[in-house]
């Protein structure tokens, strides 16, 4: 049991050691203070300015916010399950009236066989049909959001399951693949304008039956 001399010291002791550490941040503040030149943010401000950029300023430096463009992120990742599922309906939804794409464009985006309009967009999904399964998977994409309007510039890869011939067998092609878009934003909601669609690279491999259980 301590001896009532140390416990009454205990308390002193306490206030001396609040005054001392009191005296350090205070003297240490100073000469932040101090070493900080005039008009410069203190840690605080920029944390709050950092918090207010990120969330309306898009992660790419644009004027878009980050919803716009994970809404476009989205749209691409929708393109793509249309394609594989060959589901007209869904892919319809994902042009404007007026869109255009373009198909087998050079690696630049020039050349190739345009298509302009909802109706010739839609109808370029029946080119699909030649092939049994296909798995397209997006590799990265750069969107600039601007208002409401974007552009974006992509890369995927497609696996392209050709079913077997009088001559040849089931093939797997692979493919490389570049997109060049611009979107709008109406209603609320993003759609393609345009899409430049480039192959930049295949190769081809004979296909191996897959041995299901039952």
């Amino acid at each position: 049991m301590p001896s009532p001399a140390s416990t009454d010291f205990a308390p002193a002791r306490r206030r001396m050691l609040t005054m001392l550490g009191a005296g350090a941040a205070a003297a240490g503040f100073g000469a932040f203070a101090a070493a900080t030149p005039a008009g410069a943010a203190t840690p605080a401000e920029d944390l709050a300015t950092t918090a207010s950029t990120s969330t309306s300023t898009s992660s790419y430096g644009t004027t878009g916010s980050v919803e716009d463009e994970l809404a476009i992120h989205r749209l691409l990742d929708t393109y793509l399950f249309a394609v594989d599922t060959k589901d007209k309906t869904v892919f319809r939804t994902l042009f404007t009236d007026d869109a255009t794409l373009t198909v087998m464009a050079h690696p630049d985006g020039s050349a190739g066989i345009v298509k302009s309009g909802i109706e010739a967009v839609v109808a370029n999904l029946d080119g699909a049909t030649a092939w049994g399964y296909s798995t397209h998977v997006t590799a990265n994409a750069l969107v600039r959001v601007t208002g409401r309007t974007a552009t974006g510039d992509s890369h995927a890869t497609a696996q392209l399951v050709y079913p077997a011939t009088a001559t040849a067998p089931e093939t797997v092609v692979v493919r490389g693949i570049r997109y060049r878009d611009e979107y709008v934003k109406s209603a609320g909601v993003w759609k393609i304008r345009k899409r430049v669609f480039s192959p930049l690279w295949q190769y081809n491999g004979t296909a191996v039956q897959i041995a299901y259980p039952n």
